[in-house]
């Protein structure tokens, strides 16, 4: 997967999973609740990389929480990002 794939939102979305990987640890889900916060996206446009994150096998969803969690490919993928300022 390449950067030009995935859309600023969900280059966004990502970093703030990394984050939460970095800082709880692997099986950080952090739920979908305040996660549009976090991000700085608005709620539709948080939804938009969720599903497109899921479709590409980036992320885990949980619909019971709703929650997220980095996929292994997921991780690759962020780890692969420039740094926040060139996105």
């Amino acid at each position: 997967m390449t950067d030009a794939a995935l859309s600023a939102n969900e280059r966004k979305l990502l970093r703030c999973l990394l984050r939460f990987y970095r800082e709880i640890g692997p099986g950080a889900t952090p739920a979908l609740k305040g996660l549009d916060e976090e991000t700085g996206l608005e709620r539709w446009e948080l939804s938009e990389a969720v599903t497109g994150l899921r479709a590409k096998g980036l992320i885990e969803y949980w619909e019971l929480q709703p929650a997220v969690r980095l996929t292994t490919e997921g991780l690759r993928a962020v780890l692969r990002l420039p740094e926040e300022g060139g996105a």
